[in-house]
């Protein structure tokens, strides 16, 4: 048995999908167990990460565990996750990570990934860290603005980035969970080609047939429209110090390795808008 905890994310609903497509059981941790919409074959496990027992439970008889959480608090429940696995005896640990989290570590976030890989690597269990870079469904964020303005707006945009589809981030974990070898190894994870956020907004014009204008946002309003959002300012500072990092070793240079684990190349940004560009503009059909 397999625990997702995150399956309801756009990485986790992959990662169960291909577990269970490769006959694998497994337990999908959610809040909300009525609204996923799993499918046969999947148990759900309701519960939350700020409730510890309800880790525990869903870890009662598992092998390995996908482990995915996000936001300000995501340190703390992982580093919770990560003592009931060494109380629990499981076997194996993959978890969602971040470039961020590479030495030189910057800003808040990059410490809190590297702080909850470290608990991971403290539980006793085989585990593994993908550090992801950009995920290619981050432009879903410009939705809104395409709709409305038929403007894009993004913070530290002139920075390359080689983003990953999600899908390829999941069928990395479903490797790592279902074969040995990768016990106590750090995999970093990027698209095939870098590309500025001008680029990127270039690319979903061309898709959508539209002309585009793209707007590089200053981080004070990036920050305002996180708090906004909800975030405590600190967690946003973070993440705008992490978006704000050049250095092309954490995330800006195309690697090898999501094709060296799943045999097939990373999937290309055009790839990824062609299946998703019902999401980045309601009047266009789903391509199929």
């Amino acid at each position: 048995m397999i625990l997702v905890i995150g399956a309801t994310g756009t990485v986790g609903r992959e990662v169960v999908a291909g577990l269970t497509a490769a006959g694998h059981r497994v337990r999908a941790f959610t809040r909300a167990a009525a609204r996923a919409g799993f499918g046969p074959g999947v148990e759900p496990a309701e519960g939350d990460l700020a409730r510890p027992e309800t880790v525990r439970a869903a870890l009662a008889g598992v092998d390995g565990v996908f482990v995915l959480s996000a936001g300000p608090d995501a340190a703390a429940h992982e580093a919770a996750v990560a003592e009931a696995v060494r109380r629990g005896g499981v076997r194996k640990v993959v978890k969602l990570s971040s470039v961020a989290a590479d030495e030189p570590v910057v800003g808040a976030y990059g410490h809190a990934q590297a702080d909850a890989e470290r608990a991971f690597a403290r539980s006793g269990a085989e585990w593994t860290a993908l550090r992801a870079a950009g995920f290619m469904s981050n432009v879903l964020q410009w939705r809104a603005s395409i709709a409305a303005e038929g403007r894009v707006y993004q913070t530290y945009g002139d920075i390359p980035r080689a983003v990953v589809d999600p899908a390829d981030v999941a069928a990395a974990a479903v490797v790592c969970l279902t074969s040995e070898g990768h016990g106590g190894r750090i995999y970093r994870l990027t698209g095939p080609e870098a590309l500025t956020a001008p680029e990127q907004a270039a690319k979903v014009a061309r898709l959508l047939g539209r002309p585009l204008e793209y707007v590089e946002a200053p981080p004070e309003a990036a920050a305002r429209a996180m708090a906004a959002g909800g975030l405590p300012p600190a967690f946003a500072a973070g993440l705008l110090d992490a978006l704000a990092d050049p250095d092309p070793r954490r995330g800006g240079t195309p690697l090898p390795t999501v094709q060296e684990l799943t045999g097939r190349p990373a999937g290309t940004f055009d790839a990824w808008l062609l299946r998703h560009r019902g999401e980045l503009d309601p009047r266009q059909a789903p391509a199929r």
